[in-house]
């Protein structure tokens, strides 16, 4: 019973510097960034690359389009990665737009009209590094707007597949 009561009285002061060690290490890791860890991210584009998303290790474009009052139209965001990273095969592709005035969103999700997926048929993969998530949709009236949302991507190396959010934001004219 006194080894028990030793034990007890003296986990408090193992644990704590052992907790206090594993933070002070996660913080680390969080600074530095790993290599070998999944992230799963929505955090705003880099500083501006020329691209509607910027990142380590893949970009998005997000081309503008030109469409007619009341007509099908698509737009098309292309993901590319970088470097030793390619698209993810296996990972379930998917936008959901955010509502706006002036469009409606033909999508054929079962998430519903403003949500386009690889399961729906609206991700369609290039070449080992690239892909599009085709967005269709018809615009009501003359004049310009905006197609933005949340596209969920996917790049992998030989060390780590990221799994990232991002915004992305795509321009209409309508004519």
């Amino acid at each position: 019973m006194k080894a028990r009561a030793w034990l007890v009285a003296a986990a408090p002061v193992v644990l704590v510097p052992l907790v206090l060690l594993a933070c002070s290490k996660a913080r680390d890791v969080a600074a530095r960034g790993s290599s070998d860890t999944q992230s799963l991210s929505a955090s705003p584009p880099a500083a501006d690359c020329g691209h509607a998303v910027c990142a380590d290790h893949f970009f998005v474009d997000a081309p503008p389009a030109t469409c007619a009052p009341g007509a099908p139209c698509t737009v098309a965001l292309k993901l590319v990665a970088t470097g030793d990273f390619h698209v993810n095969d296996e990972y379930p592709y998917r936008f959901k737009a955010d509502d706006a005035p002036g469009l409606t969103f033909l999508g054929t999700d079962p998430g519903g009209k403003s949500t386009f997926s690889k399961t729906a048929g609206d991700w369609q993969k290039t070449d080992a590094k690239s892909g599009a998530m085709t967005l269709k949709f018809t615009t009501d009236a003359p004049g310009d707007k905006a197609i933005a949302g949340t596209l969920k991507l996917s790049v992998c190396s030989a060390q780590a597949c990221l799994l990232e959010q991002r915004q992305v934001t795509a321009n209409v004219t309508t004519k």
